[in-house]
């Protein structure tokens, strides 16, 4: 079993940056340091967890990170009302997958979203 763990969120401004993902997905968001702050999105300790990290530029590493959601439609227009762009509105995946999307937080990391419905 080889899962991922914990997953880091790129931002330019950490307490902008915590105030739009719990706004957006209701995650817990803590300091841990000066430059990085721990995501605790379950109480499950084998859940994916994750961190924000402070950096002076964002740039595209090629991975790609998806947070699940009810619905991508509606949490695209909720991210968008906290200050996002959509880049990639709701699209069905082959085979009945789901649904992805994307959009660009306000410090402008590209986050997706995936959905069942």
């Amino acid at each position: 079993m080889h899962s991922f763990c914990h997953i880091e969120l790129a931002t330019t401004n950490l307490e902008a940056a915590a105030h739009f993902y719990r706004q957006l997905f209701g995650w817990t968001i803590e300091p841990m340091g000066e430059n990085y702050m721990m995501i605790r999105i379950s109480d499950d300790p084998a859940a994916v967890s994750g961190g924000l990290v402070r950096v002076e530029t964002i740039f595209d590493s090629g991975a790609q990170n998806y947070v699940f959601v009810d619905e991508v439609s509606a949490a695209l227009k909720q991210a968008e009302a906290l200050g996002a762009r959509t880049i990639d509105e709701k699209r069905a995946l082959p085979h009945e997958m789901g649904f992805i999307g994307m959009f660009e937080a306000p410090d402008g990391y590209k986050l997706g979203l995936f959905s069942q419905k």
